[in-house]
């Protein structure tokens, strides 16, 4: 149970928790505050346990790696992005700077590595193949990523690698960077097809072999365009462009099957001169998706089969004030981005929660909000208390209910906590962490990276995914069972 009570509003200064005295027996209290919410008419918690006390679970994870990057690391461009990690039955596998490394899920040692040239910019696959094969773009800043690895990572092969054509270029031999994916651009696995997007359309190839499907069209006939994939489950999502002279007031969201096949196609709405654009999709049934225009920016439920969507949360911008977290890894213009801060199941959706301060300190504080995304009323509001800060989901546990991951603050360690949905959101740490090992604020543990943490059969990984110079020695894999 969470540490100090902390009421709504919070007690001030001169709050404290009463003196232990000898022969004094100390009763634990449990207490559970509820307000309505002012938004959506959600219910706002906050627990508290005994004082003085620590986080405590049944359960202690321990080391199995922590791995730190070399002392001389210096990124080839300034800066690497390495998003890419997969999980096995033995393995972690994740993108390291030119490289493709996995680690040994029972003793940390490292399995294998794949060097993979000019990989520290390009993105790799989220998915990997029912045969375990994963696809790795590698290019570089001003050229773009003109080449494509695929790597079957249970056994560390690379399967076959190409050089992409120019997607649409009038003359191929001047094809300049926009003719090949840019940095933001992800390629994505569903069945045996892979789908390698650009700005001038999308290649499709088959993943076992990497002979051609389908190809971006000729921009001289006019035809619709994917700009972005991304794939969900066993549907695949295409960003379509279907605007003429540039514009971006025919963007669709179309859906397919395994083999290809359209499930569906869902036109984004204009309003006026204000197209509606896309920067994710959340959940594939129900349809939810993170949605912005020049003013505006929401998470949407969207019906396809109508065209209409209903708000689901209005993610307004306050510099200060309490917010929902945006779940999104938004990179400059729209398009099918990761969104990895949040969770759909049961038709409610999970967001961290952005809190005001306390009177105990000038920070802002992170919570848990729940949302039902078929009315798009806030269901209720969770913080652990105690000043302490609780990430966006990072996985299930067993019977499907959100996981977070609870920041350790002054004494206490950091845990792995159960978020109910059938208790308002009470949370209960299942198991607690080690003190870091470096207890600065560049450890992973004090400080995990967004979409950098993940839980996976009973397992914690942390990881270093936006790097530079400056994180040379630093942590940049930490795994804990």
């Amino acid at each position: 149970m969470p540490g100090q009570p902390m009421p709504w509003p919070p007690p001030g200064p001169g709050h404290r928790k009463p003196k232990s005295k000898a022969g004094l027996v100390l009763v634990a209290l449990v207490l559970v505050v509820l307000l309505i919410g002012a938004a959506g008419g959600g219910m706002y918690y906050f627990q508290l346990g005994p004082f003085g006390s620590k986080i405590s679970a049944d359960r202690k994870l321990e080391y199995v790696l922590q791995e730190r990057f070399a002392a001389n690391y210096r990124p080839t461009e300034g800066s690497d992005i390495l998003t890419g990690h997969w999980w096995t039955d033995k393995y972690l596998v994740r993108s390291m700077p030119n490289q493709i490394v996995a680690y040994d899920l029972a003793n940390g040692s490292t399995a294998y590595t794949v060097d993979t040239p000019n990989h520290g910019l390009c993105k790799a696959s989220g998915q990997q193949s029912s045969k375990g094969y994963i696809a790795v773009l590698r290019g570089t800043r001003t050229q773009g990523c003109r080449q494509v690895t695929v790597v079957d990572i249970t056994n560390g092969k690379v399967v076959w690698s190409k050089n992409l054509p120019p997607a649409g270029a009038p003359r191929p031999d001047l094809a300049g960077a926009s003719y090949f994916p840019r940095l933001s651009h992800e390629p994505a696995i569903l069945g045996d097809r892979l789908y390698i997007p650009t700005e001038k359309g999308t290649h499709i190839l088959k993943v076992s072999d990497g002979s051609t499907i389908g190809t971006p069209p000729d921009p001289k006939e006019g035809k619709c365009y994917t700009t972005y994939v991304d794939v969900i489950d066993t549907t695949g999502f295409a960003y379509r462009n279907c605007s003429r002279h540039g514009g971006r007031e025919g963007l669709h969201l179309t859906a397919f099957n395994p083999a290809g096949k359209p499930i569906y196609q869902w036109k984004l709405p204009v309003v006026g001169k204000r197209p509606w654009m896309l920067a994710g999709v959340l959940s594939a049934n129900p349809l939810v998706v993170r949605a912005y225009n020049q003013q505006q920016s929401q998470i949407w439920r969207v019906d396809p089969k109508t065209g209409k969507h209903n708000v689901v949360v209005d993610l307004y911008r306050i510099s200060r004030g309490p917010a929902p977290g945006d779940p999104c890894a938004i990179a400059g213009s729209d398009g099918l981005y990761d969104c990895p801060g949040q969770l759909v199941a049961n038709d409610v959706l999970y967001l961290q929660h952005r809190l005001g301060a306390s009177t105990r300190s000038t920070e802002l504080r992170q919570g848990i909000a729940a949302y039902d995304v078929r009315s798009g009323k806030q269901l209720w509001l969770r913080e652990w208390g105690e000043d302490h800060d609780v990430t966006p989901p990072i996985g299930v546990d067993g019977d499907g209910a959100p996981v977070v991951y609870l920041l350790p603050k002054e004494k206490d360690p950091g845990a792995v906590v159960r978020v109910d949905p059938a208790n308002s959101g009470k949370m209960t740490a299942i198991a607690t962490l080690p003190k870091a090992k470096r207890p600065d604020s560049r450890s992973l543990i004090a400080s995990p990276e967004p979409g950098g943490l993940a839980w996976h059969n009973n397992r914690l990984a942390f990881l270093r995914i936006q790097i530079n110079v400056k994180d040379a020695g630093d942590d940049a894999t930490t795994i804990l069972r």
